[in-house]
C-alpha cells in the first residue's frame, strides 16, 4: 500500500510516543517482538501496523486512558484514498499535520471564492473572524511559509466577492487590500482575482487547496464546516488541479488583478 497522509500521521504519533518514554528503536522492537527496520517503516508511514499492534505499541510506550483512545482513532482505515476526520481527536491530528505539510510545501494553489486565504489575511482581519489570540498567532506563524529564503510558490485565485466583504470594517479592509498588493509583488506569489458573473465554473463549488509537499507529495484539501476532506489519490488530485487551472484561465492576469486591488483601495481610503 502506498504511503498515505493518515499513515504518515500515525507513524509520527507512534515515533513521538516511543521517544517520550525514552525507548530506542531497537529496545521498542524487542519489546514488541518485531525487528527495528519494520518498526522504523511503521514510524515513517511506509508500512501500516494493524490496529491491534498499534494498541500494543501505545501500551508499551506508556500511553493509556483517554490519550490512548485519542490516538487509536488514527489506526483505522489508514489506506483509504481520502481522509475526513469524524472525531475531535482526528480533527486535531489533521490540523497539526496540515501545518506540517504546508511548512514543507514547494507549491500551494488556493481557490477562495468568498473569503481570503488565511495565508494572506492581515492580523486585523484574522481577529475579526471569531478566532482566539492563540489561533491568530498560529495563523501568523503559518504565513511564514511565504517568507524566508525558500518560500513556497503560492497561486491564490481569489473571488471578487472575497475582496468586498469588508471584514473588520472599512479601515481593516483597506489595510488588507494594500497587504495583498504588497504580496502580489513577490515573485513567488501569483495573485489573480476571479470576476463575478462568469457563469458556472468549478470555483462556485467552494474553496479548496492543493499542496505539493516534500513531506507526502500532492494532496487536495476540501474544506467543510467542521472538518477538511483530504484527497491523495492521483486521479482525485488531478481533478482539482484541472479545476484550479480552469479558474485561473477565467481570472484576471496578475497585473490586472493588482490594478483592480489598487482601485478598490482608493475607493475605501478617504481623500487626502
Amino acid at each position: 500500500m502506498a504511503r498515505t497522509p493518515k499513515a504518515a500521521v500515525l507513524g509520527r504519533v507512534l515515533r513521538r510516543a516511543r521517544e517520550a518514554c525514552e525507548l530506542s528503536l531497537r529496545e521498542a522492537a524487542l519489546s514488541l517482538n518485531r525487528d527495528a527496520p519494520t518498526l522504523s517503516r511503521y514510524e515513517s508511514g511506509v508500512r501500516v501496523p494493524k490496529p491491534e499492534l498499534v494498541a500494543r505499541m501505545l501500551t508499551t510506550f506508556g500511553v493509556t486512558g483517554a490519550r490512548h483512545d485519542d490516538l487509536m482513532t488514527l489506526a483505522h482505515r489508514v489506506g483509504d484514498p481520502q481522509w475526513i476526520a469524524t472525531t475531535d481527536a482526528e480533527r486535531r491530528h489533521q490540523a497539526e499535520a496540515y501545518v506540517e505539510y504546508e511548512r514543507n510545501a514547494t507549491s500551494i494553489v488556493q481557490v477562495s471564492p468568498l473569503v481570503l486565504p488565511e495565508l494572506l489575511q492581515t492580523p486585523a482581519v484574522l481577529r475579526s473572524t471569531h478566532r482566539t489570540e492563540e489561533e491568530v498567532r498560529s495563523t501568523l506563524e503559518r504565513q511564514e511559509v511565504l517568507a524566508g529564503r525558500n518560500p513556497a510558490k503560492l497561486t491564490a485565485l481569489i473571488g471578487l466577492s472575497a475582496l468586498q466583504q469588508h471584514i473588520g470594517g472599512v479601515d481593516a479592509a483597506a489595510e488588507q487590500l494594500e497587504h495583498l498588493i504588497e504580496l502580489s509583488r513577490r515573485p513567488h506569489i501569483e495573485l489573480r482575482v476571479t470576476p463575478s458573473g462568469l457563469g458556472w465554473h468549478p470555483g462556485l463549488e467552494g474553496p479548496f487547496t492543493v499542496v505539493d509537499s516534500t513531506a507526502i507529495g500532492q494532496i487536495a484539501f476540501v474544506e467543510t464546516k467542521f472538518s477538511t476532506l483530504w484527497l491523495h489519490h492521483p486521479k482525485d488530485v488531478a481533478t482539482y488541479r484541472q479545476d484550479a487551472e480552469s479558474i485561473r484561465s477565467l481570472s484576471c492576469t496578475p497585473t490586472k488583478s493588482t490594478t483592480l486591488l489598487a482601485a478598490m483601495t482608493r475607493r475605501l481610503l478617504p481623500a487626502c
